[in-house]
């Protein structure tokens, strides 16, 4: 892959988007691409140090900006939506958005309620149908929907619209980027969406779901003229629901949306012991503690019991310095910030 070659192209089509169209006060970022050995920034080639990891905003040289882990073929249009949405995080931060979940908390505390998730699922019949106009119906009952989960399930719904608030608004940015860039594309993202958002089997891990969810949120409050660009604030999905009163949580085949989300559930808890059990009897150490844990790929990590698994990488703290694993990986942890040994996951 021709690093450099890419990096031209999706610079020329950044230069063609309308920024302030997809996100009033939104302007791009300095971006890099890199892979396995390479990594081209701002024009050059530059050292590939452990800073780049994985696809994000980070902190270079005292500059907020987006980086892109090339590993495969992507369209410009797609991958150029991918690393606005990237910028999209470091202008996030830049502003001071307040409204960034604890994710290690969350992968151990987050639990899985099939009643809080088949409600989901209806919400999102209700903001599939608002992808194209708005329905005052369907966005009443969604409110109203969402302020019954606001209430029942407390730590749930706030770990989800937190986790909507940051990634689901990234994922709208990249969503209009393709609309400005190729609407093809983008109708093929909606169309993505369709297909998986009101199967409960996509359901898990949550944090994966809420890209999709935020985004159509997001959608759903523009089309109603009641979202709030002002980023002084935090963004305006949580404030808005203060304003609707709780449903019943009745709807029509709920009993069967919640009876094919606890299957959902059983079938992902049981994949994620799998995934655990048959690590343990290979046994491969690759890492012993105590350490403490810094990080793991939290976007697709799952816990089972005290063991957490991670895609790509590990970071832990030795001797008072960051360090980083590369590979995938189980984490059996002592307690909640002490790694007691890290198993290698093929």
């Amino acid at each position: 892959m021709d690093l450099e070659l890419l990096y031209n192209d999706v610079a020329v089509a950044i230069s063609k988007l309308d920024f302030d169209a997809i996100w009033p006060g939104f302007a791009p970022l300095k971006f890099a691409l890199y892979d396995d050995n390479k990594c081209f920034f701002d024009g050059r080639f530059v050292e590939k140090t452990d800073a780049f990891c994985a696809n994000t905003s980070i902190v270079y040289n005292g500059e907020q900006i987006a980086i892109w882990m090339v590993s495969g073929e992507l369209e410009t249009a797609v991958l150029t939506s991918k690393i606005v949405h990237e910028m999209f995080h470091g202008f996030q931060r830049l502003q001071g958005w307040d409204c960034w979940p604890d994710e290690l908390e969350a992968l151990v505390r987050y639990e899985y309620d099939a009643e809080n998730l088949g409600i989901k699922l209806r919400e999102n019949e209700l903001l599939l149908a608002m992808t194209e106009s708005f329905d005052s119906a369907a966005f009443s009952e969604l409110m109203s929907l969402r302020s019954l989960r606001r209430e029942k399930f407390p730590y749930q719904f706030s770990y989800e619209v937190r986790t909507e608030e940051i990634e689901g608004t990234a994922n709208y940015v990249e969503w209009q980027v393709l609309m400005q860039l190729n609407e093809s594309k983008a109708h093929e993202l909606t169309e993505q969406m369709r297909a998986v958002m009101t199967k409960p089997e996509h359901l898990f891990p949550i944090r994966i779901s809420c890209y999709y969810t935020g985004a159509l949120v997001v959608n759903a409050l523009v089309r109603a003229g009641v979202y709030s660009f002002d980023t002084a604030e935090r963004p305006a999905i949580l404030p808005l629901l203060k304003e609707h009163e709780p449903s019943g949580g009745s709807f029509p085949g709920k009993e069967e949306a919640v009876r094919r989300t606890a299957e959902a559930i059983d079938a992902f808890r049981a994949e994620t012991e799998n995934i655990v059990r048959t690590t343990l009897e290979k046994n491969e150490i690759v890492l012993n503690g105590p350490l403490e844990l810094v990080y793991v790929n939290i976007y697709n990590a799952r816990c089972y019991n005290e063991y957490l698994t991670s895609t790509f990488f590990v970071m832990y703290k030795e001797g008072g310095e960051d360090r980083m694993l590369p590979g995938n990986f189980v984490i059996k942890m002592r307690d909640g910030k002490t790694i007691d040994a890290v198993y290698k996951w093929a």
